[in-house]
């Protein structure tokens, strides 16, 4: 038997010559010791680590992604069309509104009104408000209809009003009475200078036309006047007709030959001639001019209660027969503009809906007589103190 010669290595394998190489792995294996060719595997790393940087490191985008919105069923179709249609139908109400605005307020007749020196201005706005027995505009067959006489070489005041608002209280409408007994101011009459005296309210116009009537009215009543409207008689028939009629309750059966006026008892729709043959007729009223003053109060609340209406303000038809009426047939101050119309008739509906007052200057006499002339005789105290109410000093 051939003896082996083992021999302990540096790394504690036992080895032995080449040709007994079997035997050693076979005692390799009895005492497990790992074989050289089966060593556990190395992991070799690179003899320089590249160095990275937190901050270079990007950071994942994800895309956007846009949802599509799901239209709502019930504001598609019909629905919409409809929408769409009152959005474009408002627009246009607007626009023709707005074209309609400059237009009237490019077409107002307008004339010098106010005096040379008028007094301080007192609280509020005042309007005075005038109805002249003026032809302007009416040919002869139309005088003869509406029986307005054919004098065209004076002009008088049938109606004077001034409105009140925005003072300290509600709005008011007082009524001054044609034939009031007042003092006319000192005024030039051609070239000639007339000096102060008594006379009629109405005379201060045929004298010195509209500039008078407000220096005669400011000094009776002690309030400053800040605006002025006129119409006259074919005013009034024109501005009926344009918004269709007005309606009126008539408190009893009235047949006047001088107006042409003929109506029975009960509330009914008037035309432009039978309503401006309502609020001028006096002769057959038992108050006389005092109760053609409560008529044409009641004409004013009526035409404007139907300018009001969704049948005339929603019409641009009407709106637009209103507007060539009311340029053709009102006359206002050289600095009054649609603006201050339009305050006026919001001041006006709220005194005919009783938001206000609407009355007549206090009088002592509906005939008083002076020389042989009958006039209207203010109470004074009484009046002082309603014109001080709304303002005056």
């Amino acid at each position: 038997m051939d003896s082996t010669v083992y021999r302990r290595g540096a790394d504690g394998r036992h080895t032995a010559s080449s040709e007994d190489a079997v035997a050693v792995d076979e005692f390799n294996d009895l005492f497990d010791i790992p074989n050289a060719q089966s060593s556990a595997p190395q992991i070799f790393e690179p003899e320089h680590k590249p160095k990275v940087s937190v901050d270079r490191i990007k950071p994942i985008r994800v895309p956007k992604v846009k949802i599509p919105k799901v239209k709502n069923p019930k504001k598609s179709g019909p629905i919409r069309r409809t929408i769409l249609g009152l959005k474009i139908l408002v627009v246009a109400y607007l626009a023709f509104y707005i074209s309609l605005g400059v237009t009237t307020s490019g077409n107002l007749q307008k004339t010098r009104a106010t005096p040379n020196k008028q007094i301080a201005d007192t609280a509020g706005q005042n309007w005075l408000l005038v109805g002249s027995d003026s032809r302007k505009g009416l040919s002869f067959q139309d005088m003869k209809l509406l029986r307005t006489g054919m004098d065209n070489s004076s002009q008088r005041t049938d109606s004077i009003m001034i409105v009140h608002f925005g003072g300290t209280g509600k709005a008011s409408l007082v009524s001054l009475p044609r034939d009031s007994l007042i003092t006319l101011p000192e005024h030039l009459y051609g070239k000639s200078l007339i000096p102060a005296r008594t006379e009629k309210i109405n005379a201060a116009y045929s004298f010195g036309g509209a500039p008078l009537l407000v220096k005669t009215v400011e000094q009776n009543t002690g309030l400053h006047i800040d605006h002025y409207m006129e119409v006259g008689f074919g005013g009034i028939r024109d501005l009926t007709d344009a918004v269709g009629g007005v309606r009126m309750c008539v408190p009893r059966r009235y047949l006047d030959a001088d107006s042409g006026l003929d109506v029975q008892k009960g509330c009914q729709n008037m035309d432009g001639k039978t309503a401006l043959a309502y609020v001028r007729m006096r002769h057959a009223d038992p108050l006389g001019d005092l109760g053609r003053i409560q008529r044409q109060q009641q004409y004013l609340g009526a035409v404007l209660q139907k300018v009001l209406t969704p049948s005339v303000l929603l019409n641009p038809f009407a709106m637009k027969n209103l507007s060539k009426a009311t340029t053709k047939a009102l006359v206002v101050g050289r600095k009054d503009s649609v603006t201050d119309i339009g305050k006026l008739g919001l001041a006006m509906r709220s005194l005919m809906k009783g938001k206000g007052a609407v009355k007549t200057v206090p009088v002592a006499s509906n005939s008083y007589f002076v020389n042989g002339v009958s006039y209207v005789l203010w109470d004074r105290d009484q009046a002082k103190a309603l014109f001080k109410k709304l303002g005056a000093k």
